[in-house]
């Protein structure tokens, strides 16, 4: 059994795979992991899962990885413990500057390729609807092309409440409908439909200047992913789980 471990600039999710089953997730925040709250708890999780017998770890916050490791490598005594970098992703990276992409976001695109997109013979659009939202590019021979960073959705809630005195924090849902009808409802329109309508027209924009002529898949994945599951004909798949699957792809080839 294999422990993936997605190190996120937020969150730190796992994933239990049996095989190519995940039979479990969970999660902690990364703050956590990095000032040693909730260890305990931890801890016990992961005493828990003593039929693991290799850990891989992706991560884009370096203090969390050193203060991880330490904690599986008491709890899992037995588990080989593997990080794992952008060239050890199994994918053709296209980027100007390789070095530069995010893991999480090569592992996401390794995934969506190959769980989604390559039976099919259509190129690849993954939405990553975490800390930021991003969309990132694959072609059809499944090689990475690159991809778009902008502010992730709770980042802009929590960006406008703070800016505007008179602006309360709000709870991330979908009004019923566009038009506010108070500061709540407005608020939630213009984050959640703005952000709608920003992903709608930018994975529009890729498919035209990218994909021209082309037809696509598109992947979300990442914390609010099922939040807009539905809103949109835009998106054929919803796998909040993708950058944990890439995890696995990526150590059953090393």
């Amino acid at each position: 059994m294999i422990l993936a471990v997605d190190i996120g600039n937020s969150s730190i999710t796992f994933g239990v795979f049996d095989g190519t089953e995940l039979i479990d997730t969970f999660a902690f925040t990364t703050g956590e992991i990095i000032f040693g709250v909730n260890a305990p708890e931890l801890q016990r999780k992961l005493n828990s899962l003593q039929e693991i017998t290799n850990v891989v770890i992706a991560s884009v916050v370096p203090d969390a990885t050193d203060n991880l490791r330490l904690v599986i490598a008491t709890s899992l005594v037995s588990a080989t413990i593997t990080v794992i970098h952008n060239d050890d992703v199994p994918i053709i990276n296209r980027y100007r500057h390789p070095e530069q992409v995010g893991t999480d976001r090569l592992l996401s695109a390794l995934a969506g390729y190959h769980l989604y997109a390559k039976s099919k013979h259509k190129s690849l659009i993954v939405i990553d609807l975490g800390t930021a939202t991003t969309f990132d590019c694959v072609n059809t021979d499944g090689e990475y092309l690159g991809g778009i960073i902008s502010l992730g959705v709770e980042s802009s809630a929590r960006h406008l409440s703070s800016i505007a005195a008179q602006l309360p924090t709000i709870r991330l849902e979908f009004p019923p409908q566009v038009l506010g009808t108070d500061t709540i409802q407005s608020m939630q329109s213009g984050i959640l439909y703005g952000a709608l309508a920003s992903l709608e027209g930018l994975v529009s924009r890729l498919q035209e200047e990218v994909f021209a002529g082309q037809e696509i898949i598109t992947v979300s994945t990442g914390g609010l992913s099922r939040l807009f599951s539905g809103k949109t004909t835009l998106i054929n798949y919803v796998d909040p789980a993708l950058v944990l699957r890439g995890i696995l792809i990526t150590a059953l080839s090393l």
